[in-house]
């Protein structure tokens, strides 16, 4: 086969995984629309009323997963573009271009590895995202279960007072309904076994999507009783658990990609006229 020849023929292929290769790209960006729709609003019970809730932890979720299907099929066409090519040149330029953006997504991706794993980081944001403040039996204090894009999620209460008082954790429907009666609260309460205060009570905030609960105080025993409350968030499971796992996944893939690139590279380094 004449040399003109193969280079058309190469040209023609590399030209045909180009654009399979766009075609596939715009296709999963379009279904990356389509489940960031189904992800936040059907799935993930988005709400504009009667507050703001829009889950973008599931949706980034979705977005590292799609992300990283791409990386590897990236992988895949580079590789059928490094056989395609049609110099030793170009073949060492592919890989070495590849090879350096391979090594910054990796450090990239064990950044945000490393921040959403190590509990230490974790906890300077939800210490700073801590309230504390002080309540009486005429206050509605109340909270959402999941702040607005559900990045972090309340965790616990904790609470103080000088007097033996009660705490009585109830959602919302609850609390409209009942507003004023206390023996209908006590009954309904979330927290059934913690709910004295005698010095100090910690009460476990039950997973909910989003959710208002509001703290009930009971002082008849001690009139006028003052506590303490403070209101604890930690990182939404789902940043710190699969989205932190992909993002592991994104360092192992480039690494591997890196290492299979490493004597490809080497071998077309020769002949290359880029160094």
């Amino acid at each position: 086969m004449p040399l003109s020849k193969k280079v058309l023929e190469d040209s023609v292929r590399l030209t045909r995984i180009h654009r399979i290769k766009i075609m596939l790209y715009m296709l999963q960006v379009a279904i990356l629309v389509a489940l960031a729709f189904l992800v936040v609003f059907i799935i993930g019970d988005a709400k504009i009323k009667p507050s703001l809730y829009l889950p973008l932890d599931s949706f980034a979720a979705v977005v590292v997963l799609i992300l990283f299907v791409i990386c590897v099929e990236g992988f895949f066409f580079r590789i059928l573009e490094i056989r395609f090519a049609r110099s030793s040149s170009a073949r060492h330029l592919m890989a070495n271009t590849s090879m350096k953006r391979s090594i910054l997504i990796a450090i990239i991706s064990a950044a945000i590895t490393f921040v959403l794993m190590v509990p230490p980081i974790l906890s300077v944001v939800e210490d700073a995202t801590e309230r504390t403040v002080a309540i009486t039996s005429g206050t509605d204090y109340s909270f959402w279960s999941r702040d607005p894009i559900a990045l972090l999620r309340a965790s616990e209460i904790r609470a103080t007072s000088q007097d033996i008082v009660q705490l009585y954790l109830v959602k919302d429907a609850v609390y409209r309904e009942y507003n004023g009666s206390l023996d209908e609260m006590y009954s309904m309460r979330l927290n059934h076994d913690n709910y004295v205060i005698d010095g100090e009570l910690t009460i476990t905030i039950p997973f909910a999507d989003h959710t208002l609960f509001h703290l009930v105080l009971n002082d008849l025993d001690n009139p006028g009783a003052i506590i303490t409350v403070t209101l604890s968030n930690e990182v939404s499971e789902t940043l710190t658990g699969l989205v932190s796992l992909l993002t592991l996944a994104f360092v192992v893939a480039n690494i591997a990609w890196v290492a299979y690139l490493v004597p490809i590279e080497r071998k077309y380094a020769h002949g290359s006229i880029y160094k």
